[in-house]
């Protein structure tokens, strides 16, 4: 019995929901990322289905996507120390003007993908043949899982890339992201001159 004058344990909190559509995660090749000043939109392509066709899309804020890059980074580099680096590979190639049109003119996109999937929060796990990343919506009564992606090892270097040119990209044009994340350096919050 707990004693009345312990105090009460902290909630814990609530398993992500995964339902049936979403568990068995859908196998990505490919990624293409667009981005206006608000969000950003991931496409995971497979590349090996005729004609390649977008299996998830995932739609983050920019500070989702700062924060989703961390969290890839340091996840990859768990897996390197475990499993041995992966070599790099070569350049990713960017979109030139009208490049993206006539992408998605080859690529299918199914209804159901069409809209996306919104992402505030990420989990990330690996074995060592794959890569699974749950984006999900975390919102009251409990967070859920909106889209899985499985992808290997090699792939998520590029995906790591890929996002990181991107984030880049955005922060030369429209500015630094703030991630919420707390800063490097203690910061005064007030100034006594």
């Amino acid at each position: 019995m707990n004693d009345p004058l312990d105090p009460p344990s902290p909630p814990q909190p609530l398993p992500p929901r995964v339902d049936q559509t979403t568990s068995h995660g859908a196998y990505a090749t490919g990624l293409v990322v667009l981005h206006t000043r608000d969000e950003f939109m991931l496409d995971f392509i497979a590349g090996f289905a005729s004609p390649p066709q977008v299996v998830g899309r995932v739609v983050a804020t920019p500070a989702h996507l700062k924060r989703m890059l961390k969290a890839l980074l340091d996840n990859f580099g768990r897996y390197e120390k475990t499993f041995g680096a992966i070599p790099a590979q070569p350049e990713n190639t960017r979109a030139k003007a009208g490049q993206v049109s006539e992408l998605y003119a080859k690529l299918q996109v199914m209804d159901g993908v069409l809209g996306g999937a919104y992402s505030n929060a990420m989990s990330v796990m690996h074995t060592r043949d794959e890569f699974i990343m749950d984006f999900l919506t975390n919102f009251p009564p409990a967070p859920k899982v909106t889209s899985r992606v499985v992808v290997n090892p090699t792939h998520l270097r590029r995906i790591i890339s890929v996002l990181g040119d991107n984030l880049s990209q955005y922060e030369d044009k429209f500015g630094k992201i703030d991630d919420g994340a707390p800063p490097s350096e203690p910061r005064a919050m007030f100034n006594l001159n």
